[in-house]
């Protein structure tokens, strides 16, 4: 059943930090202490003295930046490879991932990746993989006297990873976990549909997974995807630690030294859909399951590089710089209209980004909320800010510089971005005197130029019925579409052949399961017990559960520890009950998924195959010894390939694509005669060829005679 986030509210404080006393500054030339915080005056900070790196570069192309920190015998390498999501084929959109994913977990050609977790267990150090949307990592970090082993095991990870199979259906699997929970928190919904809107939906900065393009990927993909990108001219390498320079010079080169070039071209930056400036307008996530409003309202944000950046970030700092900032003291503070609120200029690096504004609210102020954020973001247009506005933003912003280079990790990483996307290495003195040269006109102009407020994409997830006005009061209002599409389910066209030899081949299951007896059960109830499959262990469970044929379900659990709940679906709705009395209502998924297990019901399907309502075609596939029949529900997107047995007719597998739990098999065995009815007393589930579930029957009964209202949710 649906799983509940316990989200975590972190409160984050500053740290006081006691100044040497010839640098402590007096509150007040008298010595008497200071009647307000507002005439307190602290000196300016003195300036931070960044490491000069050392930069080389290999051979073979890769660029490296080295760093000593002697503080403790640690020693961490990290590369960086221009490779993401935003370069992979929309019809594969997961390829990315599921490649970053699996170098780590799948190995390599000579280190399998299991054995690779226990000689990092027994070395003490870590090794990490992953690919985002404009770049890859592969990091590890080690003792000081693991250095060349560590760095022998990035290097294999880099040059050769290995992309098992059974790696790669783990990560699919992951993924469609990940794509069935993604409308589970309203602020993950808002934020990612905002994006969507900016970006658009079918471009490589606003695309997303879905089950088909998950389906769709092979290990041939990430083979060629790996290929095509992981190469030293298109990798950077940065280590900070406890080791002499000129050593680890020579032994990054030792470890690198057979990694040839790829000869691939450098991947160029896909452009931002022109339609970004496009998208002003009002989009509505109506759910009705919540009680306040997420709003989120966006303009392009232009790059880094741009000229006006410095104005627009101290722009953007006085309208959101935490407890002082105007929409808060305005929106949330003043008129009490907001949870939280917020603005933010996030230019993008080498692309452009966005100027985002939001908050949340309570859904009867809605409204409200949104045209007061708006009306502050307008004001900054209208008239110049004040002097302590103005002194306030830079002096946080450069203040807050000072935590880039709080740690020589940060530097070393700072430092690569800044030659990864094209910027000069002092950037950091550049944009720290680019903001101080910030003035009020220069923050009046940015914002007259770019704080359009007709030209707002407006995000808003709620109830719609219990807003305060209309949304269209605001604009011509498009309703987004959440749902999760799924799988499509499809076989080739049949022939005339095909159909009749699957009618023949489902009538002679027919019979061999019990013939007329099969055509007498409308219910049948299963006692025994059901074991789920983890990584971390088996967990068994005894199990009763009542199927009636007219897709209805009655189930009924009990863990070793006692504990007992029940799950019910009356048709409609999958519903489950604890015995403390706690109940839940399943996910859209979820019905999706039961809906799909009683089409799949081999009673039923040998009930209903020949009345018209379903589409048989027998399938050929000369790697099979069984028969195989295709049933087909094109009405509702359901197929499953049942897998007959030449011998006894009976159904010993069904394979099919589930609404949550992707491509699964179902093997049958054990078959016993109950009330004329074959009926199978073993069920393994696998997934990805993983096995992740067992049931098995130590009684069934025929026709139970159980009441309707069992079904119904207490």
């Amino acid at each position: 059943m649906r799983r509940i986030a316990i989200i975590a509210t972190i409160l984050f404080a500053a740290p006081f930090c006691a100044l040497p006393q010839s640098h402590a500054i007096p509150p007040a030339a008298s010595g008497t202490p200071a009647a307000s915080y507002k005439d307190l005056r602290y000196p300016p900070l003195r300036k931070v003295e960044v490491p000069a790196p050392l930069r080389f570069e290999l051979s073979n192309g890769m660029v490296v930046y080295l760093v000593e920190d002697h503080e403790l015998p640690l020693v961490t390498v990290q590369a960086r490879i221009r490779v993401g999501d935003r370069w992979e084929p929309l019809s594969k959109a997961g390829l990315a991932s599921i490649t970053g994913t699996v170098m780590r977990t799948g190995g390599t050609l000579t280190r399998n990746g299991d054995k690779l977790d226990d000689e990092l267990d027994r070395l003490g150090a870590s090794v990490e993989t992953g690919i985002g949307e404009d770049s890859g990592t592969a990091s590890v970090s080690v003792l000081k006297e693991d250095t060349g082993r560590g760095l022998a095991i990035l290097a294999d990870l880099l040059e050769h990873p290995a992309f098992p199979q059974d790696k790669i259906d783990l990560a699919k699997m992951m993924e469609r976990d990940a794509i069935a929970r993604r409308n589970d928190d309203p602020a993950d919904i808002a934020g990612r549909e905002f994006e969507r809107v900016m970006y658009g939906k079918d471009t490589p900065y606003g695309h997303q997974t879905e089950y088909d393009t998950i389906a769709a990927i092979t290990r041939d993909d990430l083979v060629a995807f790996h290929k095509r990108f992981f190469q030293p001219e298109n990798t950077m390498l940065g280590a900070w630690g406890d080791f002499d320079a000129r050593e680890m010079r020579r032994a990054i080169e030792r470890a690198f030294s057979e990694w040839q070039r790829g000869g691939q071209p450098k991947p160029p930056v896909p452009p931002v859909d022109a339609g970004i400036s496009q998208r002003a307008g009002v989009y509505l996530i109506d759910k009705d399951d919540v009680n306040q409003s997420i709003v989120s309202m966006g303009l392009p944000g232009g790059k880094r590089s741009d000229p006006d950046y410095y104005a627009l970030a101290v722009a953007n700092r006085i309208l959101s710089g935490g407890f002082g900032a105007r929409l808060f003291n305005k929106v949330r503070t003043e008129l009490g209209l907001a949870y939280s609120v917020y603005a933010s200029w996030s230019a993008g690096w080498d692309r452009m980004g966005i100027f985002q504004a939001g908050g949340s609210t309570k859904s009867a102020t809605t409204v409200k909320m949104i045209a007061a954020m708006e009306r502050e973001i307008a004001r900054m247009s209208e008239a110049e800010v004040t002097d302590d506005e103005l002194a306030r933003a830079k002096d946080a912003i450069l203040k807050g510089a000072a935590f880039d280079n709080d740690s020589t990790g940060k530097i070393v990483e700072r430092l690569m971005s800044y030659e990864y996307y094209g910027y000069p290495s002092d950037f950091l003195r550049q944009y720290e005197a680019g903001i101080d040269k910030v003035t009020k006109a220069d923050v009046l102009r940015v914002s007259k130029q770019y704080f359009t407020a007709n030209q707002f994409a407006v995000v808003v997830l709620g109830r719609q019925k219990d807003f305060d006005q209309p949304l269209s009061t605001l604009g011509k209002v498009t309703a987004l579409d959440i749902t999760i599409p799924k799988s499509k389910q499809t076989v080739a066209a049949a022939s005339a052949d095909a159909v009749q030899r699957g009618m023949a081949l489902l009538a002679a299951a027919r019979d061999a399961m019990g013939g007329a007896a099969v055509g007498k059960v409308k219910a049948y109830t299963g006692i025994g017990s059901i074991t789920m499959v983890y990584e971390q262990g088996n967990f068994s469970m005894k199990i009763e559960q009542t199927t009636d044929l007219s897709w209805r379900m009655l189930q009924k659990l009990r863990t070793p520890a006692g504990f007992e709940m029940q799950n019910g679906y009356d048709g409609k709705t999958l519903w489950a009950k604890t015995a403390q009395g706690s109940s839940a209502t399943a996910t859209e998924d979820e019905n999706a998924e039961i809906e799909g297990n009683f089409f799949r019901e081999s009673l039923w399907i040998l009930q209903t195959f020949d009345s018209g309502k379903l589409t048989v075609q027998a399938l050929d596939d000369p790697g099979e010894k069984l028969d195989v029949v295709a049933v087909s529900d094109p009405a509702r997107n359901l197929l499953v390939k049942i897998f007959i047995d030449p011998q006894t007719h009976l159904i010993v597998k069904k394979d099919f694509v589930g609404a949550e739990t992707g491509p699964s098999e179902e093997i049958y065995s054990d078959y016993r005669e109950v009330a004329g009815v074959k009926v199978p007393f073993r069920t393994v589930v696998t997934q990805e060829g993983q096995k992740k579930l067992e049931q098995v029957w130590s009684e069934v009964k025929v026709n139970p005679g159980l009441d309707d209202s069992a079904y119904r949710k207490p």
